[in-house]
């Protein structure tokens, strides 16, 4: 993109030519030219507007953790840098859209409120978590959500409660385009030692089953119907199959690593390896989980 950027949006707290090894957990990934961090739902409010207004296409980032960059991405990128704080009303907590999803699983068990243990073993952000309906262990964001604050395509700020239709598996409405803001859910009274034993648990658990010493950006692909996506990629004997520096995990066959120095195009050609040799044995279709730029 070489067409020069509003002054509007130059106006808003930016960065520029920021490499996306810094901002997501994998690590791999080309130049991110501009990068917008508003700190108020107005600061995106006048983000969204400026683009749409000046038909200037840009893209949402969250903590950088279900993402996969193959390159440099030359248009705008907003991440929201909102005040991290997590707001309680009776049994319903909020938190904004840039607030760790692990963090609100560890919050709300400080409070005594359960729910939201699933969330323990999900890295990210919260709005990340509304965009892919993030789920664990059975249960699924949607299962607990109250309300969700949103900018749709227009730029105006939309709040509301979810409808059927709007949030499926690993997959909302909420695509290019809209930005989340906030959420609350509505959870249960219950004993804090309780509940937060069972978030130890399920961080151990994922601890012991995942490649966290390794920079990956979580589970690859989807889970078919019936089936787990790693399970049949295990089947094909593809754990420890390495392409440069990125590799098929050894713990975890639906997790991609980065050696520490994997380009892109090692994980292109490592994820389109993993789908043709799982569609040669079993005749399934991986389909992504991860968001895949550009």
């Amino acid at each position: 993109m070489t067409r020069a950027l509003p002054d509007e949006l130059l106006k808003l707290p930016h960065r520029t030519d920021v490499p996306f090894s810094k901002l997501t957990t994998l690590g791999v990934g080309g130049n991110c030219r501009w990068l917008f961090e508003p700190t108020t739902e107005e600061e995106a409010q006048i983000f969204v507007r400026a683009c749409v207004r000046e038909d200037l296409p840009y893209r949402v980032l969250g903590g950088g953790s279900n993402l996969v960059i193959l390159g440099d991405i030359e248009i705008p990128v907003l991440r929201l840098r909102f005040p991290a704080e997590l707001q309680r009303e009776g049994l319903k907590l909020k938190a904004p859209a840039s607030f760790g999803h692990i963090r609100m699983a560890q919050g709300a068990a400080s409070e005594g409120l359960g729910g939201m243990e699933y969330a323990s073993g999900i890295p990210g952000t919260t709005g990340g978590a509304l965009r892919m309906n993030a789920g664990a262990y059975g249960t699924e964001l949607v299962d607990i959500l109250d309300t969700f604050r949103f900018l749709n395509l227009d730029g105006e700020i939309v709040e509301k409660r979810p409808d059927p239709g709007e949030f499926k598996y690993r997959w909302s409405f909420l695509t290019a385009g809209y930005v989340g803001l906030s959420f609350t859910v509505k959870l249960a009274e219950g004993h804090r030692e309780t509940i937060a034993a069972k978030v130890a648990e399920n961080m151990g658990k994922r601890g012991s089953s995942q490649p966290l010493s390794k920079r990956n950006a979580g589970c690859i692909f989807k889970n078919p119907p019936g089936q787990s996506a790693g399970r049949l990629i295990d089947q094909c004997g593809l754990k420890g199959f390495r392409v440069g520096d990125a590799e098929v995990s050894p713990e975890h066959a639906n997790f991609l690593i980065n050696h520490g120095h994997a380009t892109a195009l090692e994980f292109a050609e490592l994820m389109n390896t993993v789908r043709a040799k799982v569609s040669d044995v079993f005749g399934i279709e991986l389909e992504p989980e991860v968001e895949i730029w550009p």
